[in-house]
């Protein structure tokens, strides 16, 4: 089991003129301090048009200058917004972040549920899965071979050598996001490395799980590490109990209402009548939870008790609710831990709990394992 991080740089309101900037320094700081802490891993998101959630639309620069605070721990995009770019420039790009971290990049590949961050870039929803297809398709080509051309349906261009190439040979490590039965087959299929959400709870993870095993064993075989499956999860930990159920409960409702700012804004120039099919399950989820909290929802005290959905707690709480997602064949824990009204010393002091409390549990299991 490893664990590590994840940014999506959330900024609540009121803004000042250092808000933005502010949060962006501050993981510069934290993510040099999780690794020594024994975090294996910060990913960061990229998104668009997205006030408050995210003002990530960068990652891979912000991941450029982390790598020069950093020795061991690995950097990844979790994902690359395939329809919004072109896969010479995302190879370019990934590989100079691959030299500059000396070898420790994993890219993400997403097509995105959402039309708002997309119908600026000129893409439409309908184009998505293939643009997303055929990029998973010829990236690694693009590292792999000295000159490379491709003649697909989305992208076309003829022979180039694509410089430079990534330090990870053959390339670095590829990962989707899962977050449907189709895309967790799709992923499985390409032999790529699954994230999954843990809001829908264990018993959606799980489903989406078998999916991607069933898919994963019929792969072609790939040279590279193996591909793992992750959980991105939201993450706040305190020793006391009474601590946790107050601020922890906090944190809870406010992810899950912006949550549903989210989704009022991300389906709010579209017209329903021309949402896909493969996004139809997007659109009725958001709608649903645009217009919630319906009666009989948990409120955010009890999905916080219940323990399943976000990894909030006391350091006992967060080894169980890793290891109900390990139990499912989770490998790895990804922690939203700078969740958006958490400041940075509450930060600091989760990552402390850590690296003090739960990572040595898991890394003594290992050495039991293996003795």
């Amino acid at each position: 089991m490893r664990i590590g991080l994840f940014y999506q740089i959330q900024v609540p309101k009121p803004w000042t003129a250092s808000s933005e900037s502010q949060r962006i320094y501050e993981c510069l700081e934290q993510i040099p301090y999780a690794e020594q802490r024994g975090f294996e891993s910060a990913w960061f998101s990229e998104h668009h048009f997205r006030p408050v959630w995210s003002h990530n639309s960068a990652p891979d620069l912000t991941l450029a200058a982390i790598s020069q605070r950093t020795d061991r721990i690995r950097l990844g995009v979790g994902v690359v917004l395939a329809p919004i770019h072109h896969p010479l420039q995302i190879a370019a790009r990934m590989a100079t972040l691959d030299i500059l971290s000396r070898g420790r990049v994993d890219v993400g590949l997403g097509r995105t549920g959402y039309p708002y961050q997309l119908t600026p870039y000129g893409s439409d929803l309908h184009d998505t899965r293939g643009m997303w297809q055929e990029f998973a398709d010829v990236l690694p080509r693009i590292w792999t071979q000295e000159s490379v051309s491709y003649q697909g349906e989305y992208y076309k261009f003829l022979p180039r050598e694509v410089l430079p190439k990534p330090v990870q040979r053959p390339h670095p490590p590829l990962w989707s996001a899962c977050g449907s039965d189709d895309t967790a087959r799709l992923t499985g299929g390409l032999g790529m490395g699954g994230l999954f959400g843990s809001e829908g709870g264990p018993d959606r993870v799980e489903q989406l799980m078998a999916i991607y095993r069933d898919a994963l064993r019929d792969a072609p075989n790939r040279d590279g590490p193996a591909p793992r499956a992750a959980l991105m999860t939201a993450g706040y930990c305190h020793e006391d109990p009474t601590v946790v159920a107050e601020r922890g409960t906090e944190l809870v409702a406010w992810y899950i209402e912006q949550q549903r700012e989210r989704a009022r804004l991300v389906w709010r120039d579209y017209d329903p009548s021309t949402v896909p099919p493969d996004y139809r399950g997007y659109y009725q989820r958001d709608q649903r939870l645009a217009s919630g909290p319906h009666p009989g929802e948990p409120t955010p005290q009890q999905i916080r008790e219940r323990g399943t959905s976000f990894c909030v707690g006391t350091p006992a709480e967060c080894i169980r609710f890793i290891e109900l997602y390990a139990a499912l064949g989770i490998q790895e824990v990804i922690l939203l831990c700078a969740i958006g009204p958490m400041r940075h010393e509450e930060v600091l002091h989760t990552l402390r709990l850590f690296g003090d409390q739960v990572i040595p549990h898991f890394k003594a299991t290992e050495r039991r394992a293996a003795d």
